[in-house]
Formats: C-alpha cells, sequence, structure tokens
C-alpha cells in the first residue's frame, strides 16, 4: 500500500471513529431517557421498584449492551488513527478502553443477576425470600461498585488518547487539552467513589462535561477529520 492509500484509509478510520464516538453517546444517555436504573438504587425497596419497572430496565440494559460494544469498535478505531503517532502507547490506549468495555460487561451481568434471582425459577426453591432477596440487593449494590471502579479504567485510556491528539496536531491542541482534563476528572469522580462510604451525590456532574466532549470530539472527526501532514 503506498502512502496516498494508506492516509485515505486512515482517514475513513477517522470517520468511523467519530460515528463511533457519537453513537457511544447516544446509547449511554438512552437508557437515562427509556429509564434512569438509579430510581431502583435509590428506592426504599429496590426489589419492588425492580419488578415494577423490569422491561424498561431490561431495555435500558440492551441499550447499555449495545454502548459498551461500540466502545470496544471505537477503541480499535483510535488505535488505527493514533497508531502511526505512537504505537506503544495507542496499544496501551486500546487496551485501557478495551478493559472498559469488558467492565462494562461485568457490570451488565450485575444488572441482569436479580432479574434472574426474582424469576421464580424452580432451581431457586433452595432459597428462602428473605435470602432471595439479599441476594438481589447485592448484585444491585455491586454493579454501582463495578462501575465506579470502570470509570478510572476508562479515564487512563482516553486520557492517552487525547494526549496522543494533543502531540500529534491531528486536532486543536485546546480541544485535546479538554479531553483530558474531563477524562482525569471523571478518573477523580471514580476514585472518590470506591474511597469514600458515602461520596457527595453533586460529584455526578463531574460527568456531564466528558460526555459533551464525546459528542462534540465525534461530530469533529467526522466533519472536521484531522490534520495531516503533505
Amino acid at each position: 500500500m503506498n502512502a496516498q492509500n494508506a492516509q485515505g484509509s486512515n482517514l475513513n478510520y477517522v470517520k468511523i471513529t467519530g460515528i463511533f464516538y457519537s453513537l457511544v453517546i447516544l446509547f449511554g444517555f438512552l437508557p437515562r431517557v427509556m429509564f434512569d436504573k438509579r430510581v431502583i438504587f435509590r428506592a426504599e425497596d429496590p426489589i419492588q421498584a425492580m419488578s415494577q419497572f423490569e422491561q424498561a430496565f431490561r431495555f435500558a440494559i440492551a441499550a447499555d449492551f449495545i454502548m459498551y460494544t461500540l466502545v470496544l469498535m471505537l477503541s480499535w478505531g483510535l488505535y488505527k488513527v493514533l497508531k502511526p503517532v505512537h504505537k506503544g502507547m495507542a496499544l496501551m490506549g486500546f487496551a485501557f478502553r478495551s478493559a472498559e468495555a469488558i467492565l462494562g460487561f461485568v457490570t451488565l451481568i450485575f444488572y441482569i443477576m436479580p432479574l434472574v434471582i426474582l424469576s421464580n425459577a424452580d432451581y431457586l426453591g433452595a432459597f428462602n425470600i428473605e435470602q432471595l432477596r439479599a441476594l438481589a440487593i447485592l448484585f444491585i449494590k455491586s454493579s454501582g461498585v463495578a462501575y465506579y471502579i470502570l470509570l478510572p479504567v476508562m479515564g487512563v485510556g482516553a486520557v492517552i488518547y487525547c494526549y496522543l491528539f494533543y502531540k500529534s496536531n491531528y486536532v486543536p491542541k485546546a480541544l485535546a487539552i479538554w479531553g483530558m482534563v474531563t477524562y482525569i476528572t471523571m478518573i477523580g469522580y471514580g476514585v472518590v467513589n470506591v474511597a469514600m462510604v458515602d461520596a457527595p451525590k453533586e460529584l455526578q456532574y463531574a460527568m456531564y462535561p466528558g460526555a459533551l466532549f464525546e459528542l462534540l470530539f465525534g461530530l469533529w472527526l467526522f466533519f472536521k477529520g484531522i490534520k495531516t501532514k503533505g
């Protein structure tokens, strides 16, 4: 493959990556539009709340599954785009963002398990009602912890990618710096929630600048592309 064809192929990856960025945000917010899972986490009786909103809860899980699948595709696209800048760092970014998707799938298992436990299947007859409720609540609480662990992993990979965009001058430096700052904030948000028993709920607002960045950055890559030499 000659240099011109290689450059054209890389620009195609840029547009595809831009689409994936935007779709990740779309499917990330879609579950919150359909059903906010925090309703269950904050309910006095999480089991009753889950039974009441089971179908909406399942749709939200399906949307999250699509989102984490898109994160894997996004990770690969970013690796292909940034590999010419620094192969080793691009591979590290790919590893962390892929780990984000894997942890996301694990989180979804925690979401699904309470539905399995409350399904009244015959094999659950070995447990009494209180034991089943306790197990279901355990998985509900564990899903939140898994999500907070996911955030620093995602943040590290995203900071690496934003640094490579900054170093390469593919995009305006201010845009790359904004990305690094927002992802560092996400890392802090995840670490604080793991380290503190009752972290302030206001910290969740630290997530919104990162979501806005990913949406705008995805649109930038799709419509504006990247600056290339020559």
